[in-house]
């Protein structure tokens, strides 16, 4: 079991053997996902896609979203995509 603690800013450093066990490297992406109240989960996303990937996944005809509407629709997307591709079980629910 390793422990950490969150600091004033609500920074916490990942203990050495999880980041080596989950594979964590400096500029890697965490989603936090709430399990129950008072627990979550924290899983490491794979490597972003190019800007344009997602521009081409996202791009709409007509007149254009408000965007910042479509920015969190876009932020909502990419993390469910990463989340199926990492854990398939999980993004089922």
């Amino acid at each position: 079991m390793s422990m950490a603690k969150v600091q004033a800013r609500g920074q916490v450093t990942v203990p050495h053997e999880i980041r080596e066990l989950c594979g964590i490297e400096p500029g890697a992406e965490l989603v936090f996902v709430a399990t129950g109240p008072r627990a979550f989960e924290c899983r490491v996303l794979p490597p972003n896609s190019s800007l344009m990937d997602v521009v081409d996944r996202f791009t709409v005809e007509g007149v254009a979203p408000d965007l910042g509407s479509l920015r969190d629709a876009m932020g909502a997307a990419i993390v469910q995509e990463r989340l199926a591709e990492v854990y398939p079980a999980a993004a089922a629910r």
